[in-house]
């Protein structure tokens, strides 16, 4: 699965995205092992805890929603339309998250976002999180970090097991 990424990167991948998965994806995910999270599922916005055959397996979930690639879809997005529609999920998530944890993903490819008047666009979204200084802006392996660290899979799924927690290597890899 992962020996590409290795090759390329140096290191295995952390997390673990298929996006068109299918029933034993998740638990080929969990065979091969060392994966901090995987984001195969668009059930939810918070990460969650699943049991895959005695093994608790985080996921953090991915977004079709606040993703870039609705710019080239029949129910997408024209330039401006993408900042506005993701200022209004922040406003909101702002204003729920007062009272209860929130976590807003947006999804961006470089050969979508990346062009000229896209990324005008996704600049005017990041200069408005820029004046929020509560806005945490960072990676997905870093929320599974927190995620881990905060909720961990022994308070979710006390009958399964983490096998990250309990050697280590989630806080220890880069």
């Amino acid at each position: 699965m992962p020996g590409y990424d290795t090759e390329v990167c140096g290191r295995p991948p952390l997390g673990w995205y298929t996006g068109r998965n299918s029933e034993n994806t998740r638990r080929l995910i969990v065979e091969h092992g060392g994966f901090l999270y995987d984001s195969d599922s668009f059930s939810d916005d918070l990460p969650y805890w699943v049991d895959v055959d005695g093994t608790a397996q985080l996921v953090v979930p991915y977004t079709l929603d606040n993703n870039d690639g609705r710019y080239v879809n029949t129910y997408g997005f024209q330039s401006e339309s993408f900042s506005a529609y993701l200022t209004r999920a922040l406003e909101l998530l702002l204003e729920e998250g007062a009272e209860r944890p929130r976590m807003m993903s947006v999804g961006l490819h470089l050969r979508i976002s990346g062009r000229p008047g896209r990324a005008a666009d996704l600049r005017r979204f990041l200069d408005l999180v820029a004046q929020h200084p509560d806005v945490w802006v960072t990676r997905r392996v870093d929320i599974a970090r927190h995620w881990r660290t905060v909720h961990p899979a022994s308070q979710w799924l006390p009958q399964s097991v983490d096998p990250l927690a309990q050697d280590g290597s989630a806080k220890d890899r880069p």
